[in-house]
């Protein structure tokens, strides 16, 4: 809980970042893990995220 209000910023909420990314599976018969990153990237070999298929949520069931 916040003790002081939050002033609004200059964007507007439904702006969203826009983002290149590329993806890679480990396998691609039978894949267990998705990494995530930009190719473009100085530093793309410490830059990424890799998600395991059982633990990935959709995003409509976060909501």
């Amino acid at each position: 809980m916040y003790t002081h209000e939050q002033q609004a910023t200059d964007r507007s909420l439904d702006e969203q970042p826009e983002f290149e990314l590329e993806c890679l599976f480990d396998d691609m018969q039978e894949p267990t893990e998705l990494t995530i990153f930009t190719p473009e990237g100085e530093a793309t070999a410490s830059e990424w995220i890799t998600v395991d298929r059982h633990s990935a949520v959709p995003v409509t069931e976060i909501r």
